[in-house]
């Protein structure tokens, strides 16, 4: 499926949940703005492509990580979205929000994730955690979109893999 991204309101992207075989989860922070946020890894559909191409090129361009890297474990079925508050207040902001499709991606064994690599200076650090962790220290915007995700983790990865 190809995307149009042209919507007024709300940004088209994907997004990722990075996790080894801990099941622990990869969290990013932001150096670009808004810096200091911590967050799931995402980034935006460009014209005509699919979400599944720029997953591939996002996940290069944000975190230095080759599809070769990486196992593709699930697709979350639909769309999450958020809204971001500061729209209402930064007329710069050019949309009130965005909405992703995601996908969680197991880390090779043997394999570490390195920004240097990054093709796009989208973060500053990473960090292992839980998904408890990672909903208290994203933004309040994002947390119930976190929620869901974490539900999906649970049901679809941790219980499948044990």
């Amino acid at each position: 499926m190809l995307c149009d991204m042209s919507t007024r309101y709300f940004r088209a992207g994907i997004g990722t949940v990075i996790f080894n075989h801990d099941f622990e989860v990869a969290f990013f922070e932001r150096e670009k703005h808004p810096a200091g946020i911590w967050q799931f890894q995402q980034g935006g559909i460009d014209l005509g492509e699919s979400p599944h191409e720029t997953l591939w090129r996002e996940l290069m361009e944000e975190v230095g990580l080759a599809q070769d890297e990486v196992d593709l474990v699930y697709e979350v079925p639909g769309w999450t979205s958020y809204v971001d508050l500061h729209a209402f207040t930064d007329h710069s902001v050019p949309r009130i929000g965005q909405t992703h499709r995601w996908f969680f991606l197991k880390l090779k064994p043997n394999i570490t994730i390195d920004l240097t690599r990054a093709t796009d200076k989208e973060f500053k650090n990473w960090a292992w955690t839980t998904f408890d962790d990672a909903i208290a220290k994203t933004s309040p915007h994002k947390q119930h979109v976190y929620k869901e995700l974490q539900e999906h983790f649970q049901t679809h990865i941790q219980k499948t893999s044990r």
